[in-house]
């Protein structure tokens, strides 16, 4: 079972200007500038080594959810007001991120259901919690010209392999 420390997500900006990872090694950090475009900036932070790594950027507001592991974490990016976009991160921390918006979107592709994902103004995409080290409950919810009465769908997304259906 999942402490709740784990299953925890913050949200930036906000009260909080950090989120450390379960294990205590990693913390991301918050930094707003509104000179800046921009203006928030996320920066992971090796709390034995001290090193850190700008890591994201965001416009509006985002949420971060540790894996239970500490060997990954997904940024919630909210990009707009109609659009949002879950980014994966894994260790080692130099690799790229992994957009789970355009995974999402290649795989109802190559299924023939991508109608509702590129056909409505209005498609929110986030990960809604951690199933275990690897697997990530995630959800779609969207409306528009394709579904004006809206819709909602749920995947999982297990790191390496890929997405499915939840079942």
């Amino acid at each position: 079972m999942l402490s709740q420390a784990n299953t925890q997500k913050v949200t930036f900006p906000g009260s909080r200007s950090e989120a450390k990872s379960p294990d205590g090694r990693y913390t991301i950090r918050n930094a707003d500038d509104e000179k800046k475009e921009p203006a928030h900036t996320l920066t992971l932070i090796d709390t034995g080594s001290g090193s850190s790594t700008q890591i994201y950027s965001y416009r509006r507001h985002v949420d971060v959810l540790w894996s239970p592991t500490s060997r990954a974490f997904v940024v919630n990016d909210y990009e707009g007001s109609d659009v949002s976009r879950p980014v994966l991160f894994t260790a080692p921390w130099a690799d790229q991120p992994v957009d789970l918006r355009e995974k999402l979107t290649d795989f109802l592709r190559s299924r023939g259901e991508a109608k509702s994902v590129e056909g409505d103004h209005h498609v929110y995409f986030s990960a809604k919690r951690w199933l275990g080290g690897s697997e990530i409950l995630c959800q779609v919810t969207g409306y528009g010209d394709v579904d004006p009465k809206g819709f909602t769908r749920h995947y999982v997304y297990k790191i390496g392999v890929g997405l499915r259906p939840r079942r």
